[in-house]
């Protein structure tokens, strides 16, 4: 089976539980990160390696980028960051350098019966229509500095509401919070082929017709959550109080 998380952010405890609810085999199935791994939660580091021992996948989000940054001295570390216990880490190092090699935007093939996907960390440009090409422009430059801080990087993976020419607001509230002519980046997506992201906690877990978002929360006392793409059905587990 080929699983899709939802926003991890150092949450190692709910992860594992997750895990143990699917019932991963990492010898027969396939887990793949909608993106913020690290950051918030408690164990950054603990996540980095349950996930690299369960040979995940995943394409970035902005608190994966956040701290990658930071990693390499290109920004400050934030009051409310948690990921100090990961950049001190020998081991660290090597996890965030596999961290680093992840794409922005991911296809997922299905094959008979399951439908293809693709994942992407918060959503896309309203402007993005051939995802197959977009995917080679935004996945192919080195990860330097100046590709993570790049207009279509910060787009993919911090966008929740937009106009349609692509301007973002980047309030954080539920969906009526986005103000004309700003709408969910979802409502101006056109496309028939299925989209998973996370990025919208306040939000939450929820199902469209050609989008679901599996953000539901779980670092701020919500849940984590999962999506199977062969059976199209979600499975989670409630996070802890912090």
């Amino acid at each position: 089976m080929r699983w899709v998380v939802g926003d991890i952010q150092g949450c190692a405890i709910e992860f594992d539980r997750l895990l143990g609810a699917m019932r991963f085999d990492p010898g027969d199935d396939e887990l793949w990160s909608a993106g913020d791994l690290v950051n918030r939660g408690p164990d950054s580091l603990e996540v980095l390696k349950l996930w690299r021992d369960v040979g995940g996948r995943g394409v970035l989000g902005n608190h994966d980028i956040h701290a990658l940054r930071v990693a390499a001295g290109t920004r400050k570390q934030r009051r409310k960051d948690t990921f100090g216990a990961l950049l001190e880490s020998v081991e660290g190092r090597d996890l965030l350098d596999t961290l680093r090699e992840l794409p922005i935007l991911a296809h997922l093939p299905g094959g008979d019966h399951v439908r293809d996907a693709w994942v992407v960390h918060a959503g896309l440009h309203p402007d993005w229509s051939d995802l197959h090409e977009v995917a080679e422009k935004i996945n192919a430059p080195e990860h330097d500095e100046e590709w993570l801080t790049s207009d279509d990087v910060a787009f993919a993976t911090r966008v929740r509401c937009c106009s349609p020419e692509g301007e973002m607001n980047e309030d954080p509230g539920p969906p009526r919070a986005c103000e004309p002519p700003f709408v969910p980046w979802d409502h101006l997506y056109k496309g028939r082929t299925l989209v998973v992201h996370g990025h919208w906690a306040m939000r939450g877990a929820y199902r469209g017709k050609t989008t679901i978002g599996l953000d539901s929360g779980c670092v701020y006392g919500g849940r984590l959550t999962a999506w199977c793409q062969e059976e199209d059905r979600t499975i989670d587990v409630p996070g802890q109080s912090r």
